[in-house]
């Protein structure tokens, strides 16, 4: 795992969610190898590229909104 991808995702975060949301990203070298909404499916087919690659998930960046539902 390379700390600069860390860095390199968290500089291209903004860039990240328009491309990729809700997405988990496999990046080598500041290059997204795999994208795919389920983990296994895009460390599967990163694996079969490139060794040593950081996985992270991506939000859609769209607001949440959690209700207060009272009970009686």
């Amino acid at each position: 795992m390379s700390a600069k991808d860390y860095e390199w995702i968290n500089k291209n975060y903004a860039m990240l969610q328009a491309k990729y949301p809700n997405m988990y990203v496999a990046v080598k070298d500041g290059k997204v190898v795999s994208a795919n909404k389920e983990f296994g499916k895009a460390y599967e087919e990163a694996s079969k590229k490139v060794k040593d690659f950081v996985t992270d998930y991506i939000l859609s960046g769209e607001p949440v909104v959690l209700a207060n539902i009272q009970y009686s």
